[in-house]
């Protein structure tokens, strides 16, 4: 989710950007067009080791990974629809 979040904030400036689920490295793309997403870099992070990780089987996050992870991509969904002008 907070990919995506990430990828729209760069289309919406008309930036190209990498097909990654890096999200340190589409915050730093983000930065460079001028995009200061309100996510502290060490929370996207976990974040990015998260979404690949738990695709696959004997790696799951616990409960309390879980929620922390869903919190953070909430708060970026909600800054970029801000940033699109969407409630």
């Amino acid at each position: 989710m907070c990919r995506k979040v990430s990828q729209g904030a760069l289309v919406a400036r008309g930036r190209t950007f990498p097909k990654t689920h890096d999200l340190l490295a589409l915050n730093s793309l983000a930065a460079q067009a001028g995009i200061v997403v309100p996510i502290e870099p060490a929370e996207l992070g976990p974040l990015s080791d998260a979404a690949v990780l738990a695709r696959y089987p004997g790696d799951r996050p616990t409960l309390g990974e879980a929620r922390e992870a869903l919190e953070v991509a909430k708060a970026g969904r909600r800054f970029v629809r801000r940033l699109l002008g969407l409630k």
